[in-house]
Formats: C-alpha cells, structure tokens, sequence
C-alpha cells in the first residue's frame, strides 16, 4: 500500500532560465505533491495521463527515477501537456499552458481501477473540476478512495480565473471539500472562497491546513489549532512551494499512523510536526527555479521523518 496517490494533472513545466533557454521540469500540482513525497522517502503514486509520444515517455521516466509509483499512470494517443513558466521580480509564477485536448485534459472515469487507490491518503485539488472528462474522473477518483478507506486530502487551489461563473465554482468546490478528511487552503484559495466561513460550512468535520506564503501557517481540526511560523527564505520561483507544503504535512501524518479517528490523528504534536516539515520542503523549492529542483538530498527532512516513524 502506498501512503499517498495523487490525482490529477501531469505535464512538462518550461522555464525560461535565461533568454532563449529553457529547461523542462516535471509538472502539475498533483504530480509535484507525489514527486515530493517520493523524495522524502514516502511511497507515493499518481494518477494521471501523458501520450505514448516521447515527451510522455520522458515524463514517466523522470517521475519514476525520483521513486514515485508510475504504475496508474494512462498512456493515450493525445499529446502531452505543457505550460511556459515565467516570474515576476518576486518569483510568482504566471503560466502559459499549451493543453487543448492534450492526456492529461481527457482522462476519463473509464480509466481508473479499484487497484489505484491502494493508499492512506488521496490526494487531489480543485482544478478537475473545471471540464469534463475530467469531472467524472474526479469523481469516480473520490468514489473508488472512499470504498478502499483512503482518507480523502483535498488542495483548494481554485484558480478563480479559469472559472467562469463564480457560483458554480464555489457550489463544485464545496461539494469535494465536504467529502474531505483533510482540506489544504492558501490565503488565496479562501479569499476566492468567502474566506473561512467557507470552511466552517462546507467543511466542518475536516481538518484543515491553511497557509499564508511566507507567513505561519496553522492546522485546525480535532487536536485543537496548532501554527508553526515559516522558515524565512529568498523566493527565487514561488512554482510549486505550496505543494511540496502540502507534501511535507502528507509524509508527516503518513510516518505517524495520522488517520481520521486514530489517536496520532487528535495530537496537536503531530500536526505541529507535520507544518515545520511542510515549511522546510517549501523553504527548499522557493529557492530554486522549478517546483521540484530543490527536492534533491533531502537529508535532514528524511532523518525527521524516520524519528517519527520511530516514535
């Protein structure tokens, strides 16, 4: 079994990291969260499309030599995705995505088997939701965890502007929230949102974990509300640093047997454990171009992790 499968996009970033050179990375929220984990020396997997094409096979590739499980990954005849990256003076991203109809845009309910969703946690965000195939995969992902006891961990990244009623964003995101045990939302998620009323009504028996950029970020649910402060770094490139937050917090409730109704589940501790590893994962990709450069050594986020397996 593996401690988190991942749901939902896998394509090629392209960063311009100097003029008229770019370099290709591994990308998708889903697919930076589970390239993360792997890292850490989490058993990760993912759940997603790329072509039979080269890119396709490069993409794999490179997913499974960073340890993630590419065994649920669809291979269709659609071209692969890919977004250009580019950063303002204070490293936020803005993307340029080249998706029409490409895998990851068309995998289907049709798709997915029982067998994918053997994991503690499932994980995957918001953006699904926007078009189908992808809703009923979406869907038919939240059933098939529900049936094989994976607690369903949900990342609000709304990305309001892709939506174009806000209503019905608001009524579809708030539909996956409510099957959630654990909801992960950025100050920015909640904003678009109504902010935390959001939470309180939507998603009331979930934990969540709320970030704020370079600020604290909390965890709220049964163990009471714990807030760990960030580490301060230099942002290079923001791409990414959310999911590998997210990555860090999944590692840690997984190492210490953290499931809904378990008793590491009510200990404030293992929240507070699971934000510093988030922040130290974060700290890590914030300073380097790309959502997965700064995830090689990994040596003292490993070694906290293997206290706490231990404890």
């Amino acid at each position: 079994m593996n401690d988190v499968v991942a749901f939902g996009e896998l394509l090629w970033d392209v960063y311009e990291i100097a003029p008229d050179t770019y370099k290709r990375m591994p990308g998708g929220a889903p697919a930076n969260l589970a390239y993360a984990l792997a890292r850490l020396g989490a058993r990760a997997s993912i759940v997603g499309a790329v072509s039979r094409d080269a890119f396709g096979d490069a993409l794999v590739a490179r997913m499974r030599a960073a340890g993630v499980d590419v065994a649920s990954v669809v291979r269709l005849p659609n071209r692969t995705g890919l977004a250009f990256v580019r950063r303002d003076r204070r490293g936020e991203p803005s993307f340029l995505f080249y998706r029409h109809e490409t895998a990851d845009m068309v995998l289907a309910a049709a798709h997915l088997r029982p067998r994918m969703l053997r994991a503690k946690f499932a994980a995957l965000g918001t953006s699904t939701l926007l078009r189908e195939p992808l809703v009923s995969a979406t869907w038919k992902f939240v059933e098939l965890a529900e049936r094989a006891g994976a607690a369903l961990a949900v990342d609000l990244n709304v990305r309001a502007h892709l939506w174009s009623r806000p209503r019905e964003m608001r009524e579809a995101v708030a539909k996956l929230a409510s099957r959630a045990a654990l909801v992960k939302a950025s100050s920015a998620d909640l904003e678009a949102l109504g902010g935390e009323r959001f939470l309180r009504r939507h998603a009331r028996e979930a934990t969540w974990i709320l970030t704020a950029g370079p600020n604290a970020a909390r965890a709220v649910g049964v163990h009471g509300a714990v807030e760990i402060a960030a580490e301060r770094a230099r942002c290079v490139d923001a791409t990414g640093a959310g999911d590998a937050f997210f990555a860090g917090v999944l590692a840690v409730l997984s190492a210490r047997g953290a499931r809904p109704g378990s008793t590491a589940w009510r200990d404030p501790a293992v929240f507070s454990d699971a934000l510093r590893v988030g922040h130290m994962l974060g700290r890590r990709v914030v300073s380097k171009v790309g959502a997965v450069a700064g995830l090689s050594g990994l040596a003292a986020e490993r070694a906290l992790l293997r206290k706490f397996s231990a404890r």
